[in-house]
């Protein structure tokens, strides 16, 4: 049987920059992937997204506890089935999160993850005209552009948030977040440019790398306190099992809902839960799927007197969109969601942004299936609170590892995250009712001009708020002895094993989750080449 200097599980957003980082050196990889490749066209065109997320070719499509704190409402929680995992169904919306995130995860107990440490890792990976070259990367594989096609709105937008005090920012992922922003996305002349088609691809003839899809690990195998490889599902034998070679290691980059459902089918977890499925307690650690976290999301949405991008879900303007786009990269089948960003303060009192706001040439809602689109002419501002206080847990339904997992979180529970998205939602008014949109009639449907007062915002967003797809935290690092992993990636407890993904965050960042995800996975391999 092969032996492997690197098994890796999951090829995400970490998963291929680490595919490519340690396969560069001549080390033999192994990169395995449950879900399929990323061959469907939905993946590649942008305004497709809504024909992945709640899709199972493309999407696990777990769903949550209802959650008490909105009413009992069930979330799904999307993530990404395919090679470039959750990167080949998100939003392509790329934000590296602000300086004084980076900066609280190393006062945290995390050496070598402050703003200076993960700025060159950050350089490394990107290829954009964006911000001041000491600040962004110019030769990196992820090429990271501005919108192919703009709808006129989102300079409207632009407009009317100065006039509502939000000054315009160049780059918002240059040395300031705040401000009102033109989207970074993670496209190439209109195409997803998801991890694998950047770190992948350039990379598949590689001898030593080898990419193994529809292959699930249901758990890892030891050899003492020493990880010594992993084990497939629904095969027997030595075709069951992808070993390590002497002095090589696991690497989970699985992502946050299911990095830490290996670890505890492995024994790795809460002692009481893995007892209770009759699991062999390896490590006890209580925090293994604890610190769950999300941003909560609320929107604002109002019809308007000019044609807006969500128009175009009708067949025979989806088919011509999609052709206009396969011969120029433009069009509304270009466009995903965002034409503006803004990061902002909730009061004056803030001492720095604590909101970030995404308008829209769209509206939509979202359920179960995923997300709705409104037929009308319409736009949305959605809104979230950049360091939510609630937290929520990740476990077990049970000891077989083809069981999906149980995710307990109340999204607003926390009564300041509840305040902050109060704000947004007056601060979103406010910037619709402004004089630069004033020629295109906004008329707000959603919640509507009879909800003013805090109890009913407050209201409102308990039923129409939603997820960020942004869960963090459930094999948080630290230098404390409850941490998963240590600051090195290295799970406490055991040799031979790393988690790289998400799931490592101490603290969620102030933006979406995409470009520091696939940070981590540059840091990562930065680490373990430096230590062999």
């Amino acid at each position: 049987m092969r032996e492997w200097d690197y098994i890796i599980v999951g090829a995400g957003s970490s998963g291929c920059v680490l595919a490519n980082r340690l396969s560069a050196t001549g080390l033999r990889v192994l990169l395995i992937e449950a879900g399929p490749p990323d061959r469907s066209p939905y993946i590649h065109v942008p305004a497709a997204l809504i024909k992945t997320i709640g899709n199972p070719r493309h999407d696990w499509c777990l769903l949550a506890e209802p959650d008490a704190s909105r009413h009992g409402k069930v979330d799904l929680w999307p993530a990404g089935r395919t090679l470039g995992g959750s990167s080949s169904i998100n939003g392509m919306l790329y934000v590296r999160g602000a300086r004084e995130d980076f900066d609280a995860w190393a006062a945290l107990g995390n050496p070598g993850w402050g703003y200076t440490d993960v700025l060159p890792a950050f350089r490394r990976i990107e290829r954009t005209h964006f911000g001041e070259d000491a600040v962004r990367g110019r030769e990196g594989p992820m090429h990271v552009q501005a919108l192919r096609t703009k709808h006129e709105l989102g300079d409207v937008f632009l407009q009317a948030a100065a006039q509502c005090g939000v000054p315009f920012n160049p780059d918002y992922n240059g040395t300031v977040q705040e401000g009102a922003a033109e989207p970074q996305v993670t496209q190439r002349d209109g195409w997803r440019w998801s991890s694998a088609r950047a770190f992948l691809n350039p990379v598949r003839s590689r001898a030593n790398l080898h990419i193994e899809t529809g292959v699930t690990v249901e758990r890892l195998e030891f050899d003492g306190v020493r990880c010594t490889g992993v084990r497939l599902a629904a095969r027997g034998g030595d075709d069951a099992l992808r070993r390590l070679a002497a002095g090589g290691e696991v690497v989970l980059a699985a992502g946050t809902l299911a990095s830490p459902k290996i670890l505890m089918h492995s024994g790795i977890g809460p002692a009481a839960v893995l007892q209770q499925y009759g699991i062999p307690v390896r490590v006890a650690r209580d925090a293994v799927g604890a610190d769950l976290q999300e941003h909560p999301n609320s929107l604002v949405c109002a019809s308007v007197n000019v044609r807006t991008f969500n128009m175009d879900a009708t067949p025979w303007r989806m088919f011509r969109n999609a052709v206009r786009w396969m011969f120029t990269g433009r069009g509304p089948a270009s466009s995903p969601y965002p034409h503006a960003v803004a990061f902002l303060r909730s009061s004056p009192d803030e001492p720095r942004p604590d909101l970030q706001f995404l308008f829209g040439p769209f509206a939509f809602s979202f359920d179960e299936r995923g997300v709705v689109p409104y037929l009308g002419p319409a736009v949305s501002i959605v809104f979230n609170t950049c360091r939510p206080q609630g937290r929520g847990r990740l476990t077990l339904r049970s000891g077989d590892p083809a069981a999906p997992v149980r995710i307990e979180h109340a999204l607003l529970a926390h009564p300041d995250d509840l305040r902050r998205q109060i704000a947004g939602s007056r601060i979103a008014r406010r910037i619709l009712q402004a004089p630069a949109f004033a020629p295109f009639a906004p008329r707000e449907y959603l919640p509507g001009p009879a909800i003013d007062d805090d109890e009913a915002w407050a209201e409102h967003i308990r039923r129409t708020s939603f997820l960020g797809y942004h869960p963090v935290g459930t094999c948080r690092m630290g230098s404390d002895e409850q941490a998963v992993v240590t600051p090195e990636l290295q799970v406490r407890g055991v040799a031979g094993l790393r988690v790289a993904d998400a799931s490592i965050m101490p603290r969620l960042v102030s933006a979406n989750t995409n470009a520091a995800a696939m940070m981590i996975g540059e840091r990562a391999a930065e680490m373990m080449l430096r230590t062999r």
